[in-house]
């Protein structure tokens, strides 16, 4: 093959590679690369004329930011890095000195752990003036510390005169109590003041409009009303009674105003049928459960 016939080869090939290449750029590549460019500049069209959206968007989060910070700056609730039951039993009874007397025993009944956050749980029952109980719920609500109360149960009982104590109506509850804490440090102290003033009730809910007229228990029978069952088994039941002592009941037993009527070991629970001025009422104590069974009074 001659000099001249190899360069002609040569110079085709290369001639071919260049159209192919070219036509690829010309038909293929440069219109995606068109299409793309154009999408773009539409995306860009379409951001410029939603900037007043933005704007609009920038500010309302600026505003969500800005009432944000005035109420972290001006909160009034202290949670701490970790709720030990002590304390808080402390803290029960620095309220009550706010209140006023309260016959309370406390009960640590579980954890809850949610992340960075949790609230132990306690049970709280007892009984009060109605006064003096409302000042203490105010002040679990409304005082430094965070613990809100999930749920709770309410009934007012009258208690007869004795020969030491006027008869007055008292209010029995029982309530659960969620102590919050926290492991975001700046949680623990809080900088906003609150001036705390329990509002004035002029009315007792709980005062009966007419008295029932109850006698007055001059056998210092278990009023079961005021009493806290600590241990049932077969055929006898433990409580503790109004004045703090440990009884001993049995089916039949006579107590304040009725009889007990039913022991249930399974349950953990006892039934009592009271007779108030006509009324008949059934009363049903159960144990309180806690993981570690630890009861503290005041």
């Amino acid at each position: 093959m001659s000099y001249k016939l190899r360069n002609s080869i040569a110079l085709g090939i290369l001639l071919f590679l260049i159209v192919s290449v070219g036509t690829y750029i010309r038909a293929f590549n440069q219109p995606q690369r068109a299409k793309a460019i154009e999408a773009e500049i539409k995306k860009i069209d379409e951001e410029l004329q939603n900037t007043p959206n933005l704007v609009n968007e920038f500010n309302d989060l600026s505003s969500v930011l800005t009432d944000t910070q005035k109420r972290w700056e001006g909160r009034n609730k202290d949670i701490p890095p970790v709720d030990i039951t002590s304390q808080s039993y402390g803290y029960f009874s620095h309220l009550i000195d706010l209140s006023g007397p309260i016959k309370l025993d406390m009960l640590y009944t579980g954890l809850q752990a949610k992340g960075n956050y949790g609230y132990n749980v306690y049970s709280l029952k007892g009984e009060a003036p109605f006064d003096n109980f409302y000042r203490f719920v105010w002040y679990l609500e409304n005082d430094r510390k965070l613990y809100k109360i999930n749920t709770m149960t309410v009934k007012g009982l009258e208690v007869a005169a004795t020969e030491k104590q006027e008869g007055q109506v008292l209010v029995t509850f029982d309530m659960a109590v969620h102590a919050y804490f926290s492991s975001v440090a700046e949680l623990s102290s809080s900088l906003g003041e609150r001036v705390l003033s329990p509002n004035l009730l002029a009315v007792d809910p709980f005062g009966p409009v007419i008295s029932a007229g109850i006698p007055p228990n001059v056998q210092s029978l278990v009023e079961i009303e005021r009493s806290t069952l600590k241990a049932v088994i077969p055929g006898k039941a433990f409580v503790e009674d109004q004045t703090s002592m440990i009884r001993t009941l049995h089916e039949g037993d006579e107590v304040y105003l009725g009889y007990v009527t039913k022991l249930d070991p399974e349950t953990g629970r006892i039934e009592c049928t009271l007779n108030k001025g006509g009324i008949i009422e059934r009363v049903e104590l159960k144990i309180r459960y806690g993981p570690l069974q630890t009861d503290v009074k005041k």
